[in-house]
């Protein structure tokens, strides 16, 4: 099976270090040293980069092809998916970098009827913040008893292409609740989703101030995910459409409740001890509490926030 990996650079931009070219190294070396390798890697540009650091990014590794794409990070991967050439795309982030059998381990999972497969995602290095918001910002992606993922980190996956091309992110979105949605509208299809934990990757992390800001922007995100949900397989949908922001904090402490089962049932694969169960349970309090807030945002700003144009 050929494969293509897609990287888009809109989070190597988002906390830039120096030129692009340099930003986006940690992947591309990463995925130079791979036990599998791709049999192409796009790297995707938008109007926001400069043409000067797209010919850099050329110039120093002319073995990536360049794709251009909308300024959105999910109009970025349905670029470069729509580019690939692969019978399966997986999905990278540009300040990501893969364990050297990430690839080797994801393919090999991608059997016969199975539509797509989930890694395992953790921000970078050791320190107190980065140990604990890897836990609610990707942790929630867990392996079932039936071999079937709970979700998927797009940072992190690969998906057999015709199902990319069938149910692509809807880019009306602007970031953040994409991969949620087309994870149930694909489950809503009776696609099949796997999580491999295996398959490693490390995320960059700068602040913990930029990393909670992520959940602010999920929660303000998150209300345009309700407003284009018209199939309506979101199962909060059809409350948000008539309860408004009232129904927000319904679904937030249902999500609570949901988080703190899962920590419960899953701590020894989340890799919680169980000492530190309670300061977790609070840490998701406190980051759903900031999500809701973006979503009563989103509703109080109207004008801020409307879809992306497709």
């Amino acid at each position: 099976m050929s494969v293509s990996v897609v990287i888009e650079t809109i989070t190597a931009r988002e906390d830039p270090q120096g030129p692009l070219a340099d930003d986006i190294r940690g992947a591309l070396e990463a995925l130079a040293k791979q036990s599998v390798q791709p049999d192409e890697v796009l790297v995707v540009v938008d109007k926001d980069v400069e043409p000067s650091a797209a010919d850099e990014i050329r110039r120093r590794y002319p073995y990536v092809r360049i794709v251009t794409s909308a300024p959105t990070y999910l109009a970025a991967k349905n670029a470069g998916a729509a580019a690939a050439s692969g019978d399966a795309v997986a999905l990278l982030d540009s300040d990501c970098v893969p364990a050297p059998d990430w690839l080797e381990i994801l393919l090999g999972r991608l059997e016969p009827g199975v539509a797509g497969v989930a890694g395992r995602t953790r921000y970078t290095g050791r320190s107190l913040f980065a140990r604990t918001l890897s836990v609610p910002d990707f942790a929630f992606v867990l392996e079932q008893e039936s071999g079937r993922s709970t979700g998927m980190n797009i940072n992190n996956v690969v998906f057999r292409r015709e199902v990319l091309l069938r149910h692509p992110f809807d880019a009306r979105i602007r970031r953040d609740g994409g991969c949620y949605f087309l994870f149930n509208q694909l489950r809503a299809a009776g696609a099949r989703m796997l999580y491999e934990p295996r398959a490693a990757v490390q995320h960059g992390f700068t602040t913990m101030g930029k990393t909670l800001g992520k959940h602010f922007n999920r929660g303000y995100d998150g209300v345009t995910v309700y407003r284009v949900d018209e199939q309506g397989v979101l199962r909060g949908t059809r409350w948000f459409r008539r309860f408004g922001a009232l129904a927000l904090v319904g679904i937030t402490a249902r999500r609570v409740v949901v988080d703190w089962i899962r920590m419960a049932r899953h701590r020894r694969q989340i890799g919680i001890a169980a000492a530190a169960l309670p300061y977790y349970c609070a840490v998701v309090v406190v980051t759903r509490s900031i999500e809701l807030a973006g979503g009563f945002t989103a509703i109080a700003s109207p004008r801020r926030y409307t879809p992306c144009e497709t």
